[in-house]
């Protein structure tokens, strides 16, 4: 593994390189490390996040599918976590389907959700362990549904929704007092365990949390601060 300083200054490296490329461009370049991975491994399998970040490299891997002729038929998907108390056209699974399982051809058997087993690690160890876990990163510094306070110790577990979350996702529940309150997710040590990462930040509001993140010390305050253990990370920002 790569010593802390040294990894810092690799990742900042990446930061600055990225950052005059904007969405569009990172969006395509995320999309095009998971194809590749496909490409490279057919029975691989993928740690998916859902929420507004990732839509667009979801759309650019479809395309990529289509036009290479991608086989999904060994892949395996594992959604990064999702609501407890959601109704099912909420869940982040219809979030995936609509957005990747359907337009790829993956079967019931190839998606996997936290919600739906009740030891989600063995379960990921059963298929061979993570490949790849995509992420983004929330406004008080989640991955996930790994809040603030949560250990680096931490494996699939259900959680509280802090209030800034469940601010950031009301708009699809018409209010904050529609929007859930709990979520089941992949635990930091889960997350690490994935052969590589892909942390993807976009937009002004994520600048300072992101820099908090990666520039600051490693601890529980700042969940994505962890992602600093690992030796295979790769940081796609347009946050200067």
């Amino acid at each position: 593994m790569l010593g802390y300083s040294n990894l810092i200054d690799r990742v900042s490296k990446d930061q600055k390189a990225a950052a005059a490329r904007g969405k569009e461009e990172l969006s395509a370049k995320a999309a095009e490390l998971v194809v590749k991975l496909i490409e490279e491994k057919p029975a691989c399998n993928l740690a998916l996040p859902s929420g507004r970040t990732p839509v667009l490299m979801y759309q650019n891997i479809v395309r990529l599918t289509a036009q290479r002729g991608l086989d999904w038929s060994r892949v395996n998907c594992f959604a990064l976590d999702d609501y407890v108390d959601a109704s099912p056209e909420h869940s982040f699974q219809a979030f995936l389907s609509d957005n990747l399982y359907s337009q790829v051809g993956l079967s019931d058997k190839q998606m996997h959700n936290p919600t739906q087993v009740d030891d989600y690690d063995a379960l990921i160890q059963a298929y061979g362990g993570l490949d790849l876990a995509i992420l983004g990163i929330g406004a008080n510094g989640h991955i996930a549904f790994n809040e603030p306070g949560t250990p680096g110790t931490s494996f699939t577990h259900s959680t509280w929704l802090e209030e800034t979350t469940r601010k950031a996702l009301q708009a699809s529940f018409g209010g904050i007092e529609r929007t859930p309150t709990r979520g089941v997710t992949m635990g930091i040590a889960t997350i690490l365990s994935a052969r590589s990462i892909i942390l993807l930040a976009f937009g002004d509001e994520k600048r300072e949390i992101l820099h908090k993140a990666l520039d600051d010390g490693i601890g529980p305050g700042v969940p994505a601060s962890y992602l600093k253990l690992h030796n295979q990370l790769t940081v796609l920002t347009d946050c200067h």
